[in-house]
């Protein structure tokens, strides 16, 4: 009996261990911002049917400043700034389109871009219990590193697949994002 005890004393800490080494850890912080650049997104909802494209909407173009921060373009993809004004209309309801960006510059003349957009339904499903956020309706993300500062960058998002399996109907966003400069320091 003894024995037994001290079996579950000894195992106490290595259970609550265990338990904890699946906490999710926090955003990086964010690296120095050295300025804004204009970012200019295209949304188009995309709608398939037995395999195919059924439809293609043009939703909106929007543009507004991101930021630019310094360093490798990973913490950027964390500290995104949204940009307002995408909408779209689904069974019935008007739901806000997310659209957010923003840009780094590493030491070497290398420039990174990151922009993402994503729609929820208000009856969205949780992802997982407890922890997770909604399921998208569908969302789009994409990542860009080009040598050198161009004046500006051109690319397209790619759609989540995981979200594009579990829409019904079979629905996603494409997207295509300008970011234009001034990606560059600012004067000190």
């Amino acid at each position: 009996m003894r024995t037994s005890n001290l079996i579950r004393w000894l195992a106490l800490p290595l259970l609550s261990t265990a338990l904890t080494a699946h906490a999710i850890p926090p955003p990086p912080p964010p690296p120095p911002q050295l300025g804004e650049a204009q970012m200019t997104v295209t949304v188009r909802l995309m709608e398939a049917s037995h395999g195919r494209v059924s439809k293609a909407t043009p939703l909106c173009e929007v543009s507004g400043a991101v930021p630019v921060f310094a360093g490798d373009g990973y913490p950027a993809q964390f500290h995104e700034r949204e940009i307002w004004g995408c909408t779209m209309r689904w069974k019935g309801q008007r739901l806000p389109v997310s659209v957010q960006g923003a840009a780094a510059v590493a030491r070497g003349s290398v420039t990174f871009a990151t922009a993402s957009v994503s729609v929820v339904p208000p009856d969205a499903a949780p992802l997982c219990p407890g922890m997770c956020g909604l399921q998208p309706l569908a969302d789009s993300s994409g990542k860009v590193k080009v040598s050198g500062t161009p004046r500006s960058l051109t690319f397209g998002l790619t759609p989540n697949t995981e979200s594009l399996l579990n829409a019904r109907p079979t629905v996603w966003l494409e997207a295509d994002v300008t970011i234009t400069r001034p990606i560059r320091e600012r004067r000190r």
